[in-house]
Formats: structure tokens, sequence, C-alpha cells
């Protein structure tokens, strides 16, 4: 849950497996971050990341970390691509991920109603949350080999706004789509996840016990027909989503007192 003008809104993100001991890293879209306008493009005022929300005890998504079985975690900055930040959609979708970084400070948790009943239990976001593995070397097939043979089966995540606060899920083969003519996006065809889901991962691999590997995330589809879009997170045909990883994991806290985000213009 991020906040503008003090409007909350909704996206889904995941904890990142990362070799950093004093912090946790959620991986997100760029705009459940940073707000493109023509004049005076902004970070989001502060954001909240809430595991388990499809357990909360109140009706939908809200800001009451008490309603919440493991409570909330308040973000210190985010990380976006500098790219992402000078254009508009949909010219910007190459860039649609973000990185929000929380402390691994007790102080940065406000509990949920397990804490009350279990108050040894660890407030340390990565300690409490299974962290995800992130492939930025996995590359979907030329098109001329996936349109001939299914594409790599996957599982997107998301708390899609549509059912909010239920967790859902989109599972089929992925293959790709020109959302604009100089980008070719990852896409599940018949993922019909709305609003809210964005930012959600994008997992291979996927066990019966929901554990896989990272490979993309839920950024965009069409109004009035089901699909979504992922960006390509292969670092070798220009990604620069292991550049922002790298940021987030060792950009110094000090440096970010009064700084909401970091636009990171030298991938």
């Amino acid at each position: 849950m991020f906040f503008f003008d003090d409007n909350p809104y909704v996206c889904s993100g995941t904890v990142l497996e990362d070799s950093q001991r004093d912090r946790t890293i959620i991986l997100t879209a760029g705009h459940c971050a940073y707000q493109w306008r023509d004049i005076g493009g902004r970070f989001a005022q502060h954001a909240l990341f809430i595991p388990n929300q499809v357990d909360t005890r109140g009706e939908v998504s809200d800001d009451v970390c008490t309603n919440d079985p493991l409570g909330c975690w308040t973000t210190a900055f985010a990380v976006v691509d500098y790219e992402w930040t000078t254009k508009n959609f949909p010219q910007s979708v190459p860039w649609d991920y973000a990185m929000y970084v929380i402390p691994n400070d007790p102080a940065a948790h406000e509990g949920g109603f397990i804490h009350k009943t279990q108050p040894n239990l660890s407030k340390i976001l990565e300690e409490i949350v299974e962290p995800m593995p992130i492939d930025f070397e996995w590359q979907l097939p030329p098109s001329s080999v996936h349109d001939i043979q299914p594409g790599e089966f996957t599982h997107g995540l998301g708390y899609s706004f549509n059912k909010d606060p239920a967790f859902r899920y989109c599972a089929t083969e992925m293959t790709s789509k020109f959302g604009i003519k100089s980008y070719e996006n990852l896409w599940l065809d018949s993922c019909e996840m709305t609003g809210g889901s964005s930012g959600g991962p994008w997992l291979k691999d996927t066990d019966t016990d929901g554990r896989g590997t990272v490979i993309s995330i839920n950024s965009w589809g069409y109004a009035s027909s089901h699909g979504m879009a992922g960006p390509n997170f292969n670092t070798a045909t220009g990604s620069k989503v292991e550049c922002l990883f790298e940021v987030a994991k060792n950009a110094r806290f000090e440096d970010m007192v009064g700084q909401r985000g970091i636009a990171v213009a030298n991938c």
C-alpha cells in the first residue's frame, strides 16, 4: 500500500533473496513507487508492505496493521530507473519495475494479530516471510520458436483489486507481445487479474508449496480484454532490474534521510 496526496493505492510485491543483513528488498512495479507527471513527477509519500493480506480481518485492503496477521513494514526508500521518470505510459513500459528497501530494524514493523499472541515472533521481515530468488539471465526463446512450441509455464501472482483482499494467480505458457513497437513485453495471454496485482511476481519452476524463481512482474494489461504484460528481466538484453537491485542492496540509509527514492541514471 502506497500513498500519493494521502490517498492510498494498492499494488503487489515480493521479498527477494539478497545478501545484505541490514535490509530487506521488495520487488514491485515502477508505477507502484513513482508517479510520472508532465511537471513534477514524484515518488510515493510512503509505502507499507503487508504480507499475507489474504488473511486480513479487515473487509478490504487498508493501513490498519493490527488487522493483518503479520502486521506492516514501513519502507525506507524506493529505487527506480531514471528512464521510468522521464516517459509516460506506454512508452515507459520497458522500465516498469522498482525496488522498495525496508530496514531490518524492529522499529520498521507494526505488529499484526499474530504478534499479539506470539510476542517473541521475529519483527524482521526477511526472517518471517520467505524470500524468493530472482533470475536475471532467463530469456524467452525467440518468437520463431515459441510461436510453434509452448513457452515457459509461468505463474503470475497478485492481489487483484477486483477480488480485494483475495490472493489470485494466473498459470499459463508465457509468450510475448509488442505493446509498443520498440519493446517486446513478456505476455500471459489468459490472465484476468486487474489493478492491485501490479508488481506481483511471475514465477518459473513453481512447486506445490508455491516456491519458484522470479522472472518478471505484472505490469500492464488491456482494459477490454484479458492478458497481462511483464517486463523482460534479462540483463544481457538491456534490462536494468539487476542494476537497480544492486543499488537497493548498497545505498546507504544515512544518505536517504529525507529522500523518498532514487532515480538511477547510471545503470
